[in-house]
């Protein structure tokens, strides 16, 4: 009983600070003690932070990096068990989609190369144009890395490989579970944000995308995810 009481305190502050970034939203510097150690993550500086007490905002600057890119919408094949890696939770979305990118990264490539995993999880656009993205280890990320090194993705999987060229990202970051609803509110926060900033517009026909950043078995607490979009100086 002396344990139990003990434990109580701590999981009542676990609730209020969970209540106050529902209502709030973490700081940028909480939000930088979730990513996960160990796990490579694309580079990128922050050129501007945007408050506000409906969900601040920040504008980035990336250097290049590269993916590997599955379409979400599209069928896998009937002989997936070749190309994708076994998912627990098949039933889940983008579960299918997860598998097929795995299944590349862990080895199912032209060279049977395991490779490391990175962070974060990209899914990018809606309908039949929405992709899933994991981020290559940076050994690809220079010019030629996934032409002239980085194993190729076998015939059939779906899979295609691709280097993003950086730039200008607007992302509004929030912890929690990405839940459907919760990402419309967060993109359109992000939306109505830029549409008011004097120094970066969005890119004309620009995608919203979702970056995940923990594995599903990350509390919610200690959960980082953003929305995100590509922006350009107005100066520019």
């Amino acid at each position: 009983a002396p344990e139990e009481e003990s434990k109580v305190p701590s999981i009542c502050l676990i609730e209020k600070e969970a209540r106050r970034e529902a209502k709030e939203g973490a700081t940028s510097e909480e939000m930088a003690k979730r990513l996960p150690p160990g796990l490579e993550t694309p580079d990128y500086s922050i050129v501007a932070r945007r408050p506000g007490k409906k969900g601040a905002y920040e504008v980035r600057k990336y250097k290049a990096y590269s993916t590997c890119t599955v379409p979400m919408k599209k069928p896998r094949p009937s002989d997936a068990s070749k190309t994708d890696a076994k998912i627990s939770n098949p039933q889940l979305s983008g579960a299918s989609s997860f598998g097929a990118l795995a299944g590349y990264l862990f080895g199912k490539n032209s060279d049977s190369t395991a490779m490391k995993m990175t962070t974060p999880v990209l899914t990018v656009g809606d309908g039949d144009d929405q992709t899933m993205s994991f981020v290559m280890p940076s050994d690809y990320w220079d010019v030629g890395g996934i032409e002239d090194r980085a194993p190729q993705p076998l015939e059939g999987s779906g899979v295609r490989l691709e280097r993003d060229m950086g730039g200008y990202r607007a992302a509004v970051m929030f912890g929690g579970y990405a839940s459907k609803a919760e990402v419309k509110r967060r993109k359109s926060q992000l939306i109505a944000g830029l549409e008011n900033d004097k120094d970066y517009d969005i890119v004309d026909e620009a995608p919203i995308g979702l970056a995940q950043y923990n594995d599903p078995f990350t509390p919610p607490w200690k959960r980082r995810n953003e929305v995100f979009v590509t922006v350009v100086p107005c100066n520019e």
